[in-house]
């Protein structure tokens, strides 16, 4: 027999098993539909930090199910951290919410069943896989914690505790001509004066990947503007860069601090030769804990064993 049959058989049958997933509806769980049409809970006028709970590259559950799953075990550290958070908390994702080509049953039997307990309180960002055979399971899932406006573009606002943060979307053009850049320079102007953007793909990595341009001209309109941070996922690691203009270059005068959170579920796998201006490098499922004040901000990453692996605070760029 062939040494490649047995392998071309598994492709094949699992070619045909995900593209017969691409194909069904989405149909919410639990008598609900994923995110509906109520945009996140945020609590009105907190005298509390907010908290924000974010990581990306979630609910990768394959044969498996949801309950032995990474997202599973994310998910419980998620409900642990917000216990002791208080009212004024919301869970970000980063993209790459479900696995299985974008398909229905990524959402409905993985991401529903480990971190769809925190709906209510989610705001979602697209990955590459969100966009796998178009990105109608992803909205229809996620509805209006992923388009506030209801217009499925990918990219909107969220002002709170004196922040603006500014969910943008890697997998369109993001060029400085297009739609989102200028809609964002727009929005700029009426920003709280800590800002910061959380989007899909790693700007900066010590990933095998290496680096992704797609957001570059975004990232410098954000420097132009005095941002503070930049969320970014995609690369299955955790991993800290100091601030950086949008080139690449150190600046200690200038430039945004940004953050790697792929660790929400999916296997991790480990860097490669590390990045000038990255900090620290984590190889583990976990979860970043955001605590955004007027002025500052604090940042812890845990693992699903409760470590802090990563911890710090920056103030604000002075705008």
């Amino acid at each position: 027999m062939h040494d490649n049959f047995w392998p071309g058989i598994m492709r094949a049958v699992r070619v045909g098993f995900l593209a017969t997933l691409a194909g069904a509806a989405v149909v919410g769980c639990g008598g609900g539909d994923g995110g509906g049409t109520v945009p996140p809970v945020l609590q009105a006028n907190p005298t509390t930090p907010w908290e924000l709970m974010t990581a990306g590259d979630i609910a990768q559950c394959f044969l498996r199910p949801a309950s032995d799953s990474g997202a599973e075990k994310t998910a419980q550290l998620i409900e642990r951290q917000l216990a002791g958070a208080g009212g004024n908390s919301n869970v970000l994702t980063l993209g790459d919410n479900a696995y299985l080509l974008g398909a229905s049953l990524g959402y409905t039997d993985c991401y529903e069943k480990t971190w769809g307990r925190f709906i209510n309180k989610t705001f979602a960002i697209a990955g590459n896989h969100d966009y796998e055979n178009g990105n109608s399971n992803y909205f229809d899932y996620f509805g209006a914690k992923a388009s506030p406006d209801g217009q499925r573009t990918g990219y909107y606002r969220i002002d709170q505790s004196g922040w603006t943060v500014f969910a943008l979307n890697s997998n369109i053009d993001a060029s400085a001509a297009s739609v989102q850049a200028q809609w964002l320079k727009k929005e700029l102007a009426t920003a709280n004066p800590c800002v910061a953007a959380a989007w899909h793909h790693a700007r900066f990595t010590s990933a095998p990947d290496g680096d992704n341009a797609t957001m570059a001209a975004v990232w410098d309109i954000l420097d132009q503007a005095k941002a503070d941070v930049v969320l970014q996922a995609h690369e299955h690691q955790y991993e800290r860069f100091a601030p950086m203009t949008a080139d690449g270059t150190l600046s200690a005068t200038g430039g945004m601090r940004s953050f790697v959170v792929g660790t929400g579920g999916a296997k991790t796998y480990a860097h490669a030769t590390v990045r000038a201006g990255s900090e620290k490098q984590a190889v583990a499922l976990g979860v970043m804990r955001l605590s955004l004040s007027a002025g500052n901000a604090k940042w812890r990453f845990l693992d699903v064993d409760n470590a802090v692996r990563d911890e710090g605070t920056f103030d604000c760029r002075k705008k």
